[in-house]
């Protein structure tokens, strides 16, 4: 079992590095689960190596040393060193202070792990003041939990704020518990606490990895939802164009025939199958008109590049919306940072916050409220399109981007508009969030990637 729990801190603290390397908070937060790891490294040493290879270590004093001095040291790092790291986690992830701040944190904590290794014997046997100890480990736990939560509240990208939730909620609450059990239970004479750590590592994992795929994790989001849509627009796309060929050879044959029965009855003056033929043409026109527009919103978007002014944008839309606005009676409050620039399409981002638009202004037929606004976060250029309409049910919420799908009972709805906004927002490597609630209205955020962001060097 404790193999297992090492190799899982491992293989989750490698995990951790590889999703962004040069961000310092990834490099700390794996460092914090390779420390961490070195108890269970001393564990494994103690309890499963030197009993298994205990007939062999007999004759090999010299192996025997090595192997305790590797235990104590692994131990002696993991106790000092995890408060540290913790720490250093905490003070990189804070975008609040500034870098000269950071870098004084970072020395000047380093002050008292080296003090441990200073008055603490580790061979042969590691002997540890835990009243000492618990001095600094605790004021250095309450420090980075301070921090870490104090970012979650000043941080205004709500994609951002909901990662940062559930990566404090998964690392203050298992660190919690495993503080209490190496440091608190220690200093009562309780040094078999440690071992109920494998049972939090073991939930933390399974917390860690069902919260990546759902909601993302320390920047992991694994949405399994993302990669269905993406090869469900893929498979349309190529499907539609299939169908729109077969369906328009077809139709066609249809109108070609009804035109041959239209003639045939002018000729021999038959009204009534006139009329007959006029009906097939309609409906071979309408079914083409239907497929032109299915494809056209599945068609795979080639996106044509340069800077735009989103708040113009912006501007643009809820200006040809007006006859709408004011039918409905909505009030319109827009807060748009018109500093902000582009690099992106901007027919189509015009296109996508129409369609976030008309939808916002049919969930408010009796009136509300339509918030638009624009501005940057420290990660993305952040446009959300908010409403007090009717809301989406729980049930429907998951579904909204699945292309054809749809609430709305009108012969003119396809369900594609917001499969559309998304595949438009994937090609701008962005993101489309939903967050809505039934009877309170929804808000649509577009993130944008900051590298898409056009720097005014003026400033």
């Amino acid at each position: 079992m404790m193999v297992f729990i090492l190799f899982t801190i491992w293989a989750l603290g490698l995990f951790v590095l590889f999703t962004d390397p040069k961000r310092t908070s990834i490099r700390w937060a794996c460092a914090t689960a390779f420390v961490g790891a070195g108890g269970f490294i001393s564990g494994v040493i103690d309890e499963t190596i030197m009993p298994y290879f205990a007939e062999y270590l007999a004759a090999k004093p010299g192996t025997t040393n090595t192997l305790i001095l590797v235990s104590r040291t692994s131990s002696f790092i993991c106790q000092v060193g995890l408060p540290y790291t913790f720490l250093m986690f905490a003070v990189h992830s804070a975008e609040f202070l500034s870098r000269r701040v950071k870098l004084t944190i970072q020395y000047a904590a380093l002050i008292l792990p080296l003090g441990m290794l200073w008055i603490t014997p580790v061979y042969p046997e590691l002997l540890f003041n835990y009243w000492i100890m618990v001095a600094w480990v605790i004021p250095f736990f309450l420090s980075s939990c301070t921090l870490l939560v104090v970012q979650y509240m000043r941080e205004k990208d709500p994609l951002v704020k909901k990662n940062s939730f559930f990566t404090n909620v998964l690392i203050i609450i298992p660190l919690f518990f495993v503080f209490i059990f190496i440091y608190i239970m220690r200093i009562q004479n309780d040094y078999e606490a440690w071992r109920y750590n494998m049972l939090v590592v073991t939930i933390q994992f399974i917390l860690i990895v069902a919260i990546s795929l759902k909601y993302g994790f320390l920047g992991v989001r694994l949405r399994v939802e993302k990669k269905r849509l993406d090869s469900t627009l893929r498979a349309l796309t190529s499907g539609a164009q299939i169908i729109n060929h077969t369906i328009k050879n077809e139709a066609g044959k249809i109108s070609l025939y009804a035109d041959r029965i239209e003639t045939y009855a002018d000729e021999t003056n038959q009204p009534s199958l006139k009329e007959d033929a006029l009906v097939l043409m309609q409906s071979s026109q309408h079914m083409l008109d239907m497929m032109n527009r299915i494809q056209n919103q599945l068609r795979d978007v080639e996106l044509r590049e340069e800077p735009c002014d989103p708040g113009q944008i912006i501007g643009q839309v809820t200006q040809n919306l007006t006859p709408y606005i004011l039918k409905q009676q909505v009030e319109v409050v827009s807060e748009l940072d018109e500093t902000l620039r582009l690099y992106g399409d901007g027919v189509q981002l015009r296109e996508v916050i129409t369609n976030l638009c008309m939808n916002a202004l049919e969930a408010m037929k009796s009136g509300g409220k339509l918030h638009l606004q624009l501005f940057m976060s420290h990660k993305h250029l952040i446009i959300t399109v908010a409403d007090t309409g009717t809301g989406i049910t729980k049930e429907n919420l998951p579904h909204v981007l699945d292309p054809f799908f749809s609430t709305k009972r009108t012969g003119q709805n396809f369900g594609l508009g917001l499969s559309y906004c998304y595949n438009v927002m994937q090609k701008h490597q962005g993101q489309l969030e939903i967050y809505s609630e039934q009877g309170k209205g929804t808000t649509v955020f577009l993130f944008f990637p900051k590298k898409r962001v056009i720097i005014n060097d003026s400033e």
